[in-house]
């Protein structure tokens, strides 16, 4: 996701950014950022400096922002009625039929999504399913979803089970025992037994939630170095290359006085022996 000093960069020149296809969008950032600088635009030239390179799927899930609004629209839409059902503890049949629209939402936008994971070439099939995750993935958040719908991803994201632990299916209660009859009816019923695995599969959702969520915090500070140091080095390298056309200029240069100097030299050299020798004509004849 965009950081919030990402998000401070000016509007049009970040959603502009983010339309690209992602082999263009650094050298077209980079010259973002040398125009904002030329103009005096200083903050806004660091904002833009910091715009990440999306990944291919995430420029999947922007380019249908742009491309597929309807869809989208309908995807992100039905999500939330999802997430409505849910919050409102509604029956059974309407919390499945709320997940099978929001499926059948998503299936319609993935067809497009193809479309567009072709032009990504190699690696298009791992590229559309992390779009698929991202999509699914803002469909139960409200937060993302309004980054999908802006077309501003930058990594793509997965949903963690499924919101507020209705991953968890509810047990089916027991039938009721029959009475029993004679000495039997004189025992203690058995105390209920607690729904213990159930127990154990909600805290271990719960601690692959927090490992998840901790793993991702840590790729994203990954990402964000590894994005650090490819801006580094493209600045290093782009000083590099200033500094060879430099050199080579006053090589140049050092090259042209050489020329200049030694054809002075032959000059003079070709004025002083024809000086000597107009000197020696003057002496031979009777000159003083």
């Amino acid at each position: 996701m965009p950081t919030s000093s990402d998000t401070a960069a000016p509007d049009a020149e970040a959603e502009r950014l983010y339309a690209l296809d992602p082999d263009e969008f650094v050298a077209a950032r980079d010259a973002a950022v040398k125009a904002l600088r030329g103009d005096g635009k200083r903050a806004e030239a660091a904002a833009v400096a910091k715009l990440r390179k999306p990944s291919v799927a995430a420029w999947v899930v922007n380019r249908l922002a742009r491309d597929e609004a309807d869809l989208l629209g309908a995807l992100l839409d039905a999500g939330a009625k999802l997430r409505d059902v849910q919050l409102a503890g509604a029956a059974a049949a309407d919390l499945r039929a709320a997940i099978t629209a929001e499926g059948k939402a998503l299936d319609a936008l993935m067809r497009p999504a193809g479309r567009i994971a072709e032009r990504s070439g190699s690696g298009r099939e791992a590229a559309l399913a992390r779009a698929r995750d991202t999509l699914h993935a803002a469909a139960l958040d409200p937060d993302l979803a309004e980054e999908v719908r802006r077309g501003m991803v930058v990594r793509e994201q997965q949903a963690i089970g499924f919101p507020l632990g209705a991953a968890l299916p509810e047990r089916p209660a027991r039938p009721a025992a029959k009475p029993a009859t004679g000495k039997a009816a004189t025992r203690e019923p058995e105390p209920a037994q607690a729904p213990a695995r159930d127990e154990v599969a909600a805290k271990r959702l719960e601690r692959a939630a927090a490992a998840a969520a901790t793993a991702a915090e840590r790729l994203d500070r990954a990402e964000q170095g590894l994005e650090r140091a490819s801006g580094e080095l493209s600045e290093a390298e782009s000083e590099l290359a200033r500094a060879r056309r430099v050199l080579r200029a006053a090589e140049t240069r050092v090259e042209g006085a050489e020329r200049a100097a030694a054809a002075a030299e032959r000059a003079r050299n070709a004025a002083a022996k024809k000086a000597a020798e107009a000197a020696a004509r003057h002496r031979e004849l009777g000159g003083s």
